[in-house]
């Protein structure tokens, strides 16, 4: 998240929890006023918060710290911010516990001892020693990330950030992460960095366990792969009109399937309102033809999500489409191309889930609701807790692709209105029957007990609300000890963070809606089983809150060790700005 953005919604009075009625969006005077307010806001400088200015310093000077060392390592020399007397501890420990090491992938950790040397040249050769002369790689490159700052009095302050370096190295990638605390001296509108010590340290290095984009070799010899894949949304925002719905946020689902029964997956990736859908189906050399038209699926509908799934018993797959218009359904007919069978009149759906929840051998629909086409349901209320989104629903598969929509019948009405972005059906509690997470960008996340057909959201009490900017959910059983556990994937913030600790940051709520805020900003989520109905936060133990601003998280096993990884798509809209993220 971009921290001019985080700082915007953090500080407008949607975050600060007003119940001043001309603040809501929607209300006569939430226009001109609101919006010249929200844009003072971008800039922390004329709101008066000056830690946010100073954190913004610290993070550039430690970048040029570390990049000026590295660049030139026979130096010696530090730069003229960093007082002559500064205090440092050793950045890289000096022994390394190897978590994992099979398969070309090495994963160690370490700890910082608490020697603490004075001078610039003990620095330096920390610096150094954080990527050694002998790697015979260019200078690598290095992110600095701020999330905690204290501002005390007489000119002092103390930065807490994420660190990381990497590069190509001749014997594969390599990357180190860290977390750093620096003090500074505050003089006037310069900084002076007096100490930097690290308190936590893990490195990783490939060799034979590699990824590369291979997108253009398998699309790339497709028209619609240069002319409309490969532009950015902002593109097409200034060339189709808004009653196409373009939505310049995306949020478009992908689906996989093997449509015509060859034993190899093939694509579908839904598009904005405008853009017609594509069906890329895969040939035997890896490379996919677009197939869209053929198969009759190239719909220029704005499709939040998609699936594949057989809903009607023929072991043939449906293709399930939520859409501006409703929820689509279409199947094959006596030709391969797809015929429109079902529309169930929805507003507001966005992904879906499908499970047999009620155990009849029909598969049923679960579909997310978030934004309506009207837009009516404005602006998350309160933005960290909010209650006031489309519902989700709930279709019951009666046979021969007809639906009942049983949401208030079986209890899915509970706490059902909180912006709901993604779900997942597992059996938690090893009863026999699907249960149903649900993961909400601005509420509380729901987890339904699925008790004989009828639910009841029991996530306060299983310990897995998870306030955050619920984004992605996915189960599986990481420690193999037969029960299911749950990783939740959020948006990380580190303005956030920032932002949400310091003491002026709503000075007069209670202890609890701070602490809401403050979680919301924290990142991604991982909750274990502990086989009695509960879960336990394990999180940071695990390492794996830090996953950026978050979408839909995947357990699988990349490295083929018999246990399952975690694959985390991150990013939002930088544009032209590489270095957003």
């Amino acid at each position: 998240m971009t921290s001019t953005f985080a700082w915007a919604l953090l500080c407008s009075p949607i975050a600060l929890g007003s119940q001043d009625t001309s603040e809501i969006p929607g209300s006569k005077l939430a226009s001109e006023d609101r919006l010249l307010d929200v844009i003072k806001q971008v800039d922390p400088a004329l709101a008066g918060w000056d830690t946010e200015v100073i954190s913004s310093k610290a993070q550039l000077l430690l970048g040029e710290l570390v990049t000026s060392v590295l660049a030139s390592p026979d130096s010696g020399a530090l730069p003229d911010f960093v007082d002559s007397a500064v205090r440092s501890s050793a950045l890289h420990p000096e022994e390394l516990r190897v978590l994992h090491d099979a398969g070309g992938l090495r994963i160690a950790r370490g700890t910082i001892g608490p020697e603490i040397r004075i001078g610039h040249a003990p620095l330096f050769k920390s610096i150094i020693e954080l990527w050694p002369a002998g790697s015979e790689t260019s200078t690598p490159q290095t992110k600095i990330k701020i999330v905690r700052i204290e501002a005390g009095q007489a000119g002092k302050a103390t930065t807490q950030g994420l660190f990381r370096i990497w590069a190509e190295t001749p014997q594969g990638p390599r990357q180190s992460d860290s977390i750093w605390t620096a003090e500074w001296n505050r003089r006037g509108e310069e900084l002076e960095l007096t100490s930097l010590s690290a308190i936590a340290y893990t490195e990783s290095s490939s060799s034979s366990v590699r990824f590369s984009d291979c997108s253009e070799a398998v699309l790339g010899a497709n028209q619609a792969w240069s002319e409309q894949l490969l532009r950015g949304t902002d593109d097409w925002c200034g060339r189709i009109e808004r009653g196409a719905s373009m939505d310049q946020y995306g949020h478009n689902g992908l689906a996989v399937s093997d449509i015509n029964g060859d034993g190899l997956e093939d694509l579908y990736a839904c598009q904005a309102g405008g853009l017609p859908n594509r069906l890329f189906v895969q040939n035997v050399d890896g490379t996919a033809t677009d197939r869209s038209a053929e198969y009759g699926v190239d719909w220029v509908d704005d499709s939040k999500g998609a699936i594949f799934c057989d809903l009607d018993g023929d072991r043939q797959d449906e293709l399930v489409l939520t859409t501006i218009n409703g929820i689509i359904i279409a199947t094959r007919g006596e030709t391969k191309a797809f015929e429109i069978a079902v529309v169930l009149p929805l507003n507001g759906g966005y992904t879906l889930a499908a499970a047999d929840y009620d155990q009849d051998g029909w598969v049923d629909l679960f579909v997310c609701g978030y934004a309506t086409s009207d837009k009516k349901s404005g602006l998350p209320t309160p933005y960290h807790d909010a209650n006031n989104g489309p519902p989700n629903s709930l279709f019951r598969n009666l046979g021969g692709l007809e639906f009942e929509e049983v949401t208030d019948k079986v209890g899915i009405n509970q706490n059902n209105t909180r912006f709901s972005f993604a779900a997942s059906w597992a059996d938690y509690d090893n009863d026999g029957d699907q249960d149903l997470y649900v993961a909400n960008d601005f509420g509380r996340n729901n987890l339904y007990r699925n008790d004989g057909g009828k639910f009841r959201d029991v996530a306060d009490t299983a310990g897995v609300e998870d306030i955050s900017a619920g984004m992605g959910v996915s189960w599986r059983d990481y420690d193999g000890d037969g029960q299911l556990d749950v990783y939740v994937s959020n948006m990380f913030s580190s303005a956030g963070q920032r932002i949400a600790y310091q003491r002026r940051f709503k000075s007069g709520a209670d202890n609890e809606t701070r602490a809401g805020f403050q979680r919301h900003a924290r990142g991604n989520s991982l909750f274990k089983n502990q086989g009695d109905g509960t879960f336990a936060d394990v999180t940071v133990g695990a390492n794996v809150w830090m996953g950026r601003w978050s979408w839909g998280a995947g357990f699988t096993d990349f490295d083929n060790d018999g246990r399952p990884d975690l694959f985390v798509p991150n990013g939002f809209i930088t544009n032209e700005q590489e270095n957003d993220l």
